[in-house]
């Protein structure tokens, strides 16, 4: 099984090196791991303007990754920037951080929250869960305060999740804590030990999902995600 993973930001070696370490830890043997950066677009993804921006080359990388034979795309930021065009133009999977973490949250929690980098991001993360069907189990989505580029500060940002986290759980009564940036991937399970409550890394999440549809020869529907008719765009 073959998954590209776009990382939707500009190349940044920090970060797909912790990229390539996450996925690759939790895939199976007999899944390959191909990452990828953005040749254009932002640096970050912290509000919805990175994400626009950002799209155009998502979807440019998406088209490649079927072209070339891969079963599956992971599109590794939990805004899912682009996520439904991406659907529209190819067969395979693509995976939303987002939609799979939540959607695993909605299986093995009650109430869940999510936990992510600004302020400015949370009501993006209101917008996602409402859209994905998923606000019956939503407590509270939470910011750290922590900038996507200063996330390489471990120890600060590892602080900050347990706080936030803590008050998701005392105060908004989440019994589930979702990572709210893959930025923080490999941070989990630590959060987890501490908190004694599950603590979902979406990149576990996305790439369980992903060979889960493959084995399962299953993709997203195509009388939801319609192949755009054919027609001359200039982007």
């Amino acid at each position: 099984m073959r998954v590209y993973v776009i990382i939707p930001i500009l190349y940044n070696k920090k970060f797909e090196e912790i990229t390539i370490k996450e996925f690759e830890a939790a895939a199976r043997r007999d899944t390959k791991i191909t990452v990828s950066c953005l040749e254009r677009g932002p640096a970050s993804i912290e509000s919805m303007y990175d994400e626009s921006i950002a799209t155009p080359c998502i979807l440019e990388k998406v088209k490649y990754a079927e072209e070339n034979g891969f079963d599956a795309v992971i599109i590794d930021c939990m805004g899912d920037p682009g996520l439904h065009a991406a659907r529209e133009i190819v067969k395979i999977p693509v995976i939303g951080p987002a939609e799979a973490s939540m959607a695993l949250a909605h299986v093995v929690s009650h109430r869940f929250s999510v936990v992510t980098v600004l302020k400015s991001v949370l009501l993006i993360f209101d917008r996602m869960v409402r859209a994905y069907g998923f606000e019956a189990r939503f407590a509270s989505a939470r910011s750290i305060d922590i900038p996507v580029l200063e996330l390489e500060k471990e120890e600060e940002t590892k602080r900050a999740l347990t706080e936030e986290s803590k008050k998701a759980i005392e105060e908004d009564k989440a019994d589930t804590i979702i990572l709210g940036c893959t930025g923080m991937a490999g941070m989990a399970r630590g959060l987890q030990e501490a908190l004694g409550v599950p603590v979902i890394d979406p990149t576990w999440a996305s790439l369980k999902i992903a060979e889960s549809l493959v084995d399962m020869k299953i993709s997203h529907s195509k009388s939801v995600y319609p192949t755009p008719p054919d027609k001359i765009r200039k982007i």
